[in-house]
């Protein structure tokens, strides 16, 4: 499976363990791995389930704040707004803009999270 860090596996396993839905839900564990990199979980304060529906509750309740889009870059709202189309299929993601967006990095995190979607549970909780 792949981590960018060692500190995106924690977060990943510490989401799992707050929110148990995440150990038997495909959406749940794609939503949590993506929000778990360090660079989107520091934005969301480690909170990402405000109320309790899903793990990009922070991105909806602070994306009408404008001072939201000046918090992460264009690669790292791209993989957001991924996760959430993985996640519900949310209509707000355009693979052809967020390929010529993404690094190596990112690139790779979409790809895991693409598996992790499809039933491929590279992990054990």
């Amino acid at each position: 499976m792949y981590f960018v860090s060692p500190k995106h596996a924690d977060n990943f396993y510490q989401l799992l363990r707050r929110y148990p839905v995440g150990q038997r839900d495909r959406e749940y564990q794609t939503g949590f791995y993506i929000v778990a990199h360090p660079e989107i979980y520091n934005h969301c304060n480690g909170n990402p389930v405000s109320d309790g529906d899903s793990p990009f509750d922070w991105y909806f309740d602070e994306s009408n704040d404008s001072s939201f889009q000046a918090g992460l870059s264009s690669g790292f709202l791209a993989l957001v707004r991924a996760g959430i189309n993985l996640f519900n299929n949310h209509e707000d993601f355009s693979l052809y803009l967020s390929l010529g967006t993404w690094g190596d990095e990112l690139f790779k995190v979409f790809v895991q999270a693409c598996e992790i979607r499809r039933g491929r549970q590279l992990f054990s909780i």
